[in-house]
């Protein structure tokens, strides 16, 4: 009758103990089921804001290579300006 009382004592804590295993357990993923969810929000807006700074440097390097060709152009005219400047210039001399 004593063996059957500890018995019947020791399985009720380990019930006791699974329980409130169990109950940690249910609190620990209730909380990193929240964290995973606001991890997933943080990797959403870092995606957005990955996507925005590509766009962003790739309208950067366009305009880039846009004013390169323009002070390409700048410089060329500039040069033909100045070609026809000296042509007038041997033409006076030439006179």
């Amino acid at each position: 009758m004593q063996e059957l009382k500890l018995l019947s004592f020791d399985v009720e804590n380990k019930i006791l103990q699974l329980a409130e295993t169990y109950r940690q357990l249910k609190e620990e993923y209730i909380t990193l089921k929240q964290k995973n969810k606001e991890l997933k929000e943080v990797i959403t807006k870092l995606e957005y804001k990955v996507k925005n700074q590509s766009e962003q440097l790739v309208k950067y390097k366009l305009n880039e290579k846009m004013n390169e060709e323009k002070k390409y152009t700048d410089v060329k005219l500039k040069i033909n300006e100045l070609v026809r400047e000296i042509d007038m210039c041997i033409k006076l001399l030439n006179e």
